[in-house]
């Protein structure tokens, strides 16, 4: 994982302004939403790339935000846009499977990161370096890729991905994300079901684990119509969980 974003660190924004539709108006409002109120919070933010999360959580009021990358090409423009706009967030470079306790926060923060796991075992040891970063209470909200995703379509290009998956893939084969820009850029994740996820975090001591679609915001519904969202909704390639400790 830490190869294939250090390859394309420098056209990440590239990315993110590719999918900006759908980032603005459908993950972000979940994935905040679910998140509540953060003011005066510490929060872990891991497979923070180039910061983007991390930035919008300390600008949302969180008191301490750590922000963590295995790839060190993503950690080095992190830095640069901290550097740019001074905001306090601390930016370490940790492979989450081996990623020692950094402190004990009220949250982890995750927007694309279970899936890169290679194996099982690799899963449960990332959920358990979150676990042990998280004080007794505290939460982890995350986003994941596959869990409902037909690749028989409808597909996704006019919100500026695709995702390329085996009809029936077993799991743990692997998936292609295809993010449409200029020459396309093409990261691999894994395959897990709900239940292997579930069956992690729950080792690793998670006590509840609550699954959320990803919705358009009201906003996003009146400037684009419902229907221009339908095929994001009729065919999810992403959720939201978030669990407690």
């Amino acid at each position: 994982m830490a190869t294939q974003y250090d390859q394309i660190a420098d056209r990440y924004e590239t990315i993110s302004d590719a999918i900006v539709l759908m980032r603005t108006h459908i993950e972000q409002p979940t994935f905040f939403k679910a998140l509540g109120s953060i003011a005066g919070r510490s929060i872990l933010d891991v497979a923070c790339g180039t910061g983007m999360y991390s930035r919008l959580l300390k600008q949302r009021g969180a008191a301490r935000v750590v922000a963590v990358d295995i790839a060190p090409e993503m950690i080095a423009v992190a830095q640069r846009f901290e550097e740019r706009t001074p905001l306090g967030v601390e930016y370490l470079t940790y492979d989450v499977a081996a990623m020692p306790t950094l402190g004990s926060f009220d949250v982890v923060t995750a927007v694309y990161l279970l899936h890169y796991a290679q194996s099982k075992e690799l899963l449960g040891r990332m959920c358990r370096g979150i676990y042990q970063n998280l004080q007794p209470g505290g939460r982890f909200v995350t986003v994941v890729d596959n869990l409902e995703f037909n690749p028989a379509g409808p597909h996704h290009a006019k919100y500026g991905f695709m995702v390329n998956q085996r009809v029936d893939a077993p799991e743990g084969s692997t998936v292609a994300l295809v993010f449409l820009t200029e020459p396309p850029v093409m990261i691999h994740t894994k395959y897990w079901t709900r239940a292997t996820y579930e069956g992690a975090l729950a080792e690793a001591g998670f006590r509840t684990i609550v699954w959320e679609r990803l919705q358009p915001s009201p906003e996003a519904e009146a400037q684009f119509g419902r229907e221009f969202w339908e095929d994001y909704l009729r065919n999810p390639p992403s959720h939201l969980l978030h669990c407690e400790k």
